[in-house]
């Protein structure tokens, strides 16, 4: 039986980490325009409503009436709090989705290395077989497509080398065939 791979989700974590970084840096950008974007809305319309004098705060209390309060001590420090929590949420946003981008860029990368190297035995396959599915499906289709070609260029040159043995020129040419057949992974062996 084939043994388990323990997997190592945190110190894994970043598979391609330009790939990742590069997501995670633009999502981070966004959420981070989007914050300044509306820090200085508001600062705007606090300005614009302040000089009017219709953005105070009034209690039932005459006392406290008295001193006008502005809204702007009370609104912004949880305005701001909401912004941190934004950006903290952006962040895990970044690193969710860069995963969900790079480990399956890298297992692409993985099985072409695979079949560029003569193995072409090699099968892609994502946990993720719902997203995946055509993908999966027409890589390991192609991969099948070479194996079957070489499997009949194989048979061939068996053929030719089986029935040649007179004629040395098409000998040598087809043991040359052969030592580059035997650096392929296609077959049973």
């Amino acid at each position: 039986m084939a043994e388990k791979t323990l997997r190592k989700p945190v110190s894994n974590f970043f598979i391609k980490k330009s790939i990742q970084l590069n997501i995670i840096g633009k999502i981070l950008l966004v959420m981070l325009i989007s914050v300044l974007v509306m820090t200085v809305l508001l600062a705007w319309i606090y300005n614009a409503k302040s000089q009017a004098g219709s953005f105070y705060y009034m209690s039932n209390n005459i006392m406290e009436d008295l001193k006008l309060q502005s809204i702007l001590g009370l609104v912004l420090p949880p305005l701001f709090a909401a912004q941190i929590v934004s950006l903290l949420i952006g962040i895990g946003i970044g690193l969710f989705s860069s995963r969900k981008v790079a480990v399956p860029l890298y297992k692409i990368e993985k099985w072409a290395s695979a079949l560029t190297a003569g193995q072409l035995k090699t099968r892609l396959a994502f946990r993720e077989d719902r997203q995946m599915q055509d993908l999966t499906r027409q890589c390991n289709l192609m991969a099948e497509t070479y194996r079957d070609i070489f499997a009949r260029i194989d048979k061939s040159v068996r053929a030719i080398e089986s029935s040649s043995s007179d004629d040395k020129k098409v000998a040598v040419e087809a043991i040359k065939i052969r030592e580059i057949l035997e650096k392929v992974q296609f077959g049973e062996s």
